[in-house]
């Protein structure tokens, strides 16, 4: 799965830290200072140490020569950094991830020990072969919600045959390194991806408060799933038992917000259950005879180790054969594009909290193992879970073991310890989910779209030069965080990215397209005529601006010789050559002409190459005039608005051939007589 250790990376700065530092102390995200420094040990081990100026394969540098050596390096995985801590952290997880795991296989229509198996299996595998320590992956919702029609239309057995599917197709995404183009994701998508996703999980928490197993109505039909604990028959819980349940939600939230304010030796989310559990049982069932909601409510989490799916009995697999895969192929490219996606961003989300960088391929590649494992042992498959890597990192957790320990204590808890998971309040859990939800959510980005929205006037008259009125962004970043944060609520993950992504382009398209301009100068003959009329290109010329750049032309006013001189501005694409095929058609019309001069390397390569598609009314000037020497050239482009010049420093050749006097090399014409100057 490539080398075990990456190149230096650059340090993003903490997103989540920075984004709610007037609500918490940013230490929150950040272990002590000896924990750091174990931390930091164990992540140079595991191959994530950025600070290396050069990293090679740790192969290269310490080689493996016996068995004890290689079982000894795996261990020090592990094993290395604040063990106890990272044990602890594994635990809370865990016991975060159970009714949540109940959860999504009773919404899929599944038993819970489906969903169960699923996260132990999916959080095992990528312990070992995922690509970001510390990132917690199991069954999700996102994942779950796909799979109700196949499961009561096909039955469970198609439902396995997708996960495999979907795991073959996340390894081949993940060998291409299609999760690499995360990269292009705008920031304004991220913050509302971000915005999105909590509103997801804290609508999920409110099911906690609903009676179990209860269906007085049918489910609405058309209602978006993020709406699902609206519109999903059963009733909510009343009287004393949802006063009882909101006190101990409350109390989990609050100590999950508190406590890392106090000390960050225990677990908030681990205080948050015990405390929430003595309650249940000490005060609203021991004093007040009354109870609330429990996991054993929901479904027993007990079951038997799993066997492979075509062995067990109550399962009839259909043949593997294309026709079976074409019957679920197209819920598996679903499932994979959410699930690699959802993965990528948490594991930047992740990074950028632990100022650590994992391995995207890596990540890809364990994902689809295990799902494939999942799938052949009866799971529902899954994902990276944004909200317990939440509560995995901001509890101190940096290395595999946690992961580790989380998948092995659920193991566990279905096999033997399932009794005492059963009698945990389900509201202490939806406490520390909230808990989640508020860190998740960018707080801050509800006052970036604020001051974005307010007119100018009103932000002159009512806010602080030194404060709010020097942060506003554009409203057009404004309008994409909104979208996505509403398509993530109305749709799906998937679909809210893709929607914010094309509409970042489309205005990135439509901004752009307004920094074409041209600046005109006509060379004078002696008898004071124009001789020839020289305009410089500004701006990227493609199919967005390739309208306005026609409008900038006066062809019948021009002299006879026009020159176009493209040395600050760019040919990108055959619409910009399409242009330049109309403007010299427009010229030719009236009996003149138009001479390219491309001093720009880019520019020489694509006109070269396209040249036999230009009309004979162009004339392309590249070859004896002076053409930028692409190995030597220094480009320097700061901003569409200014006029800008490739340079080369120290080869200055003037137009005729002479060097200039400067030693910097621009594009100007020699001049036969003065030159006046006009703008467009």
């Amino acid at each position: 799965f490539g080398s075990s250790q990456l190149p230096p990376v650059r340090f993003l700065p903490c997103r989540a830290a920075a984004s709610h530092s007037s609500g918490m102390a940013a230490q929150q995200y950040t272990a002590p200072t000896s924990q750091r420094a174990a931390v930091g040990e164990e992540e140079a081990i595991d191959g994530y140490n950025s600070s290396a100026e050069s990293q090679t394969d740790s192969s290269e540098d310490f080689p493996v020569n016996t068995k004890d050596d290689a079982l000894g390096g795996v261990m020090a995985k592990f094993m290395s950094g604040n063990i106890g801590l990272e044990i602890l952290c594994g635990v809370t997880v865990a016991l975060a991830l159970v009714p949540e795991a109940v959860a999504f296989a009773l919404s899929a229509g599944m038993t819970p020990s489906i969903g169960l198996h699923s996260a132990w299996v999916i959080a095992f595998v990528t312990a070992i072969l995922g690509g970001r320590p510390a990132m917690i992956c199991g069954a999700t919702g996102s994942i779950a919600v796909l799979l109700g029609d196949t499961v009561s239309g096909k039955g469970p057995e198609y439902v396995f045959v997708a996960v495999i599917l979907m795991g073959i197709i996340e390894i081949i995404l993940g060998l291409l390194r299609v999760g690499s183009l995360v990269v292009l994701i705008p920031t304004p998508v991220m913050i509302g991806f971000c915005n999105g996703l909590a509103l997801v999980i804290g609508f999920a928490q409110l099911t906690s408060f609903k009676l179990p197993g209860v269906h007085h109505a049918r489910r609405l039909s058309g209602v978006p799933e993020a709406f699902h604990s609206f519109t999903d028959g059963e009733p909510w819980v009343t009287g004393e038992e949802a006063a009882f349940a909101a006190i101990i939600t409350v109390v989990a939230f609050l100590i999950s917000v508190f406590l890392p304010k106090l000390t960050e030796r225990v677990p908030s989310a681990l205080c948050s259950i015990i405390v929430g559990t003595a309650i249940e049982w000490g005060i609203v069932r021991g004093v007040f005879h009354s109870q609330t909601t429990i996991i054993g409510d929901l479904g027993s989490a007990g079951g038997s180790f799993p066997a492979p799916v075509w062995f067990d009995s109550s399962y009839q697999m259909p043949s593997v054969s294309g026709s079976t895969f074409g019957k679920v192929y197209s819920l598996a490219t679903i499932m994979a594009a959410i699930g690699l996606l959802e993965s990528v961003m948490t594991l930047s989300l992740v990074n950028e909290l632990t100022k650590t960088k994992g391995s995207i391929v890596r990540e890809c590649v364990g994902q689809g193992v295990a799902n494939i494992l999942c799938g052949a042992f009866g799971g529902m498959g899954g994902c990276a879970m944004l909200g317990q890597s939440m509560i995995n990192v901001s509890s101190g957790a940096r290395g595999r073991l946690s992961t580790f320990v989380s998948s092995v204590f659920i193991l566990f808890i279905v096999l033997v310890a399932f009794p005492v998971i059963n009698i945990l309040p389900v509201s202490a859990l939806a406490g520390v989910m909230f808990n989640v939800v508020y860190h998740t959510f960018e707080w801050s980005s509800l006052k970036l779209m604020a001051v974005a929205l307010l007119p100018k006037s009103f932000r002159d008259r009512f806010l602080r030069a030194e404060g709010s009125r020097s942060k506003k962004i554009r409203r057009a970043d404004a309008l994409v965080i909104l979208v996505v944060t509403v398509v993530t609520l109305l749709s799906d993950l998937a679909v809210a990215v893709g929607c914010g992504v094309a509409l970042s382009c489309l205005l990135y398209v439509y901004d752009s397209a307004e920094f074409i301009r041209v600046t005109a100068r006509v060379e004078m003959d002696a008898e004071d005529r124009a001789k020839t009329k020289f305009y410089d290109v500004h701006g990227v010329l493609f199919f967005g601006s390739a309208s306005r750049f026609l409008e900038l032309f006066d062809a019948e006013n021009d002299p006879e010789e026009v020159h176009l001189i493209f040395e600050s501005s760019y040919v990108s694409d055959y619409s910009a050559v399409e242009a330049l095929n109309k403007l010299g058609e427009r010229y030719a019309e009236l009996g003149k002409r138009v001479t390219l001069q491309l001093l720009h390397p880019g520019n020489s390569r694509i006109v070269e190459k396209a040249q036999n598609l230009l009309v004979k009314e162009l004339t392309l000037e590249s070859g004896d005039r002076r053409v930028l020497d692409e190995g030597s050239d220094r480009r320097n482009i700061q901003s569409y608005g200014a006029t800008q010049s490739f340079v080369v420093q120290g080869e200055g050749v003037a137009a005729g051939g002479a060097p200039e006097a400067s030693g910097s090399l621009r594009l100007r014409a020699a001049a036969a007589a003065p030159a006046s100057e006009d703008s467009c």
